[in-house]
């Protein structure tokens, strides 16, 4: 989520959210057994340096929705991106170990409903709560909420997971409050359907990579002939506009799990381990740019950035700056912190201690951080982790 809100963004603690194989060293991904699990079931263990990047994502997005309007931008905004890029590549490591397996669909979608589902449908049901008492007691406006009533009236795409759709087509003021949902919705949409393409490309890597980046350039396509047409929200929105990202990620995961493949990735895959710079230089652009190639093209460079941490995994040399404690902290609790910190930072947004604009946004940015971090833990240990346990009953082993 990203998030997505995210999903971005967003499976923190499933083995969505894994990767890498389930013994390192060196063994090739190509050669490890999708009858290989985890505690829990899973098919994939954790890699911190993704787990980093996990964390990178979600402070952007952090930073992003809580020190508006001093900063912002699209070097913030494209923390989605990164979430889409990472959450393709890792939905489709698992769907590609798992193919021959039983129960393909049964314990895929099973994984994602109990890892995403519950925290998404509570956190949309209180919120449809605070904005009815609001709207019916008429204080929506003092704790940031003027459209309100919006929500309450637009609910239902929220419950069907479409809230980028309504928003491509009226606006993120259709779903005041929970807008940042949009990223999510697109990830759910691309859990439902990605499947059954793997599924009917059997294990056909090569063809998977075909695939996914002919549709990806197709989304690209489409998303430089709406912009210019529609407007910059179903640009940015709309399903088919956004993605690419997730496509290139699955396309990567593809390749990296054939061994020639591969091999002729590892030339540039080092090449931008070493220039992780041009990332940055990317997040420069300016968001017009970004919605004709430049969300393309940033995502190829977040995918570089992705296989570089697996290729350093794999090899045992983990990027050190990935591994540190904040973003490790940041990664493990990412989805909540993504689904959280919008309405946090709504509600702060109207507060002026010293009227210093600087000031105020720095203050407002720690204490939304906080505010979310906190009850991040708090969802993870009082209602995330107990519907994680029935993640066992969708076992892949």
């Amino acid at each position: 989520m990203i998030l997505g809100s995210d999903g971005g963004m967003k499976d923190n603690g499933d083995d969505a959210v894994s990767a890498g194989p389930q013994s390192a060293g060196s063994q090739s991904p190509a050669s490890l057994s999708a009858g290989t699990v985890s505690d829990d079931g899973g098919v994939m263990v954790r890699v911190s340096s993704l787990d980093g990047i996990r964390g990178l994502a979600v402070l952007f997005v952090l930073l992003y929705h809580a020190s508006q309007p001093v900063i912002s931008g699209f070097l913030l905004q494209s923390g989605v991106d990164l979430f889409f890029v990472l959450s393709g590549f890792l939905i489709t490591t698992i769907l590609l170990k798992t193919t021959d397996g039983p129960s393909y669909f049964r314990n895929f979608y099973g994984r994602r409903f109990v890892r995403i589902f519950p925290l998404y449908y509570l956190t949309l049901a209180a919120s449809l709560v605070i904005a009815w008492f609001a709207v019916r007691n008429d204080f929506a406006e003092r704790i940031g909420f003027g459209a309100a009533q919006n929500l309450i009236d637009n609910q239902i795409w929220g419950w069907l997971y479409q809230v980028n759709n309504l928003e491509a087509l009226h606006t993120e003021e259709a779903f005041a409050g929970l807008a940042h949902l949009w990223s999510l919705s697109i990830e759910e949409q691309f859990y439902l359907l990605w499947p059954l393409v793997v599924l009917w490309l059997g294990r056909r890597r090569v063809s998977v990579v075909k695939v996914a980046v002919a549709m990806a350039a197709i989304g690209m396509a489409f998303r430089c002939v709406t912009y210019p047409i529609l407007g910059r929200d179903f640009a940015y929105y709309f399903t088919f506009c956004r993605i690419d990202g997730l496509l290139l990620g699955a396309a990567g995961a593809a390749a990296w799990r054939d061994d020639l493949l591969r091999e002729r990735m590892m030339p540039a895959v080092r090449w931008m381990g070493r220039r992780w710079w041009i990332i940055g230089v990317l997040l420069l652009m300016p968001e017009q740019v970004g919605l004709y190639i430049g969300f393309t093209v940033l995502s190829v460079a977040y995918l570089g950035l992705i296989l570089s941490a697996q290729s350093g995994h794999l090899a045992q040399r983990p990027t050190r700056w990935l591994e540190s404690s904040l973003l490790q902290h940041l990664g493990k609790y990412s989805y909540a912190i993504y689904v959280f910190s919008l309405p946090i930072s709504r509600v702060a947004n109207g507060v002026y201690p010293t009227n210093v604009q600087i000031v105020d946004a720095a203050a407002r940015t720690l204490v939304v951080a906080a505010i979310s971090y906190g009850m991040a833990r708090l969802s993870w240990v009082l209602w995330e982790q107990p519907w994680l346990r029935l993640k066992r009953r969708f076992s892949y082993a």
